[in-house]
Order: C-alpha cells, then structure tokens, then sequence
C-alpha cells in the first residue's frame, strides 16, 4: 500500500484519538498534540485523499473518548504505543529530511 495513503490515515487516527482525549482531559498537552497532528493530515493531503479519512478520524475519536475516561497509567501506555508506532512508520518509509523531519520532531514531543 502506498506510504502516503497509510500516512494520510495514520493522522487523521492520530487527530481524533489525541482529541478525544483532549475532550475528556482538558489537558494543553492533548490539545497541542491534537492541533500538530492536525497539521500532519492536513500536509499529507496534498499526497493523497480517502473516504476513510473521516470514518478513521470519528473512529478514533470514539477511542480516545473511551480512553480518556481511564486512568492516566493507561492513557500513557495507548499514547506512547500509538507515537512509537507512528515513528517506526516513518523510518521505514520516508527519509528524515523537510517536512517529514519535523513531523517527527513533533511525534516525539508527544510521548507522555
């Protein structure tokens, strides 16, 4: 499957779990994580589009409803599972440069 489709997805995932935390928290951290990966979907926009954006991104903003509601121990282990995945994808798949390079930056700063 084509790197930027899967980035495209990734994403908007990303934006709706780390909001559906940030609803349920009301946390700056969340939110700041919310609004990068945000900026994420939208640049891999310019790559690709799906139908699945949405139902990806309502998806996991139900998820991260659900997990926001839970201790934070197990908001931590989702959060730092997700963004670890996230960073693996990218080293495997783009080369670390531009764009790309600060996208990473961005992933590692929301490790909890």
């Amino acid at each position: 499957m084509d790197k930027y489709y899967l980035a495209l997805l990734g994403e908007a995932g990303a934006a709706g779990l780390a909001r559906g935390i940030y609803l349920v928290r009301k946390n700056e951290r969340f939110f700041r994580a919310y609004k990068n990966e945000l900026s994420h979907w939208e640049y891999f926009k310019q790559f690709k589009k799906s139908y699945l954006e949405k139902p990806t991104y309502y998806g996991l903003l139900i998820l991260g409803l659900v997990v926001g509601l839970m201790e934070m121990r197990i908001i931590k282990k989702v959060v730092n599972k997700v963004e670890s995945q996230a960073l693996d994808f990218y080293y495997k798949n783009f080369e670390i440069k531009g764009r790309i390079a600060e996208i990473v930056e961005d992933e590692k700063h929301h490790f909890l």
